[in-house]
């Protein structure tokens, strides 16, 4: 059985490519809600002006850490205090139907 500590786990150990430190040792992750086996994540970064490509990259692997996760069928991750917060956060959860 998954648990919210086991999800923001897989989701900490997310590393940010600029600084080489996971985003959870400092401290990034803000919140973390299961229903089920759906995960949601909430994250910020160092500065709310972190280039697009790298907010955008750090959030995308938060996604595919969590769902690597046993029981977890998705998960939606959400940027906080970006400047292009909407564009990320679209683009993080694209459902790609198959």
């Amino acid at each position: 059985m998954v648990d919210v500590e086991r999800v923001r786990a897989a989701a900490g150990s997310t590393p940010d490519p600029e600084i080489r430190r996971s985003i959870g040792s400092m401290g990034l992750i803000d919140e973390v809600e299961l229903r089920g086996g759906h995960a949601t994540v909430r994250y910020h970064l160092t500065s709310p002006l972190c280039p697009s490509k790298f907010a955008l990259k750090i959030g995308r692997e938060i996604k595919r850490r969590v769902e690597l996760l046993p029981g977890i069928e998705s998960c939606e991750v959400y940027l906080q205090d970006h400047f292009e917060i909407d564009e990320i956060d679209s683009a993080i959860n694209v459902r790609v139907i198959s």
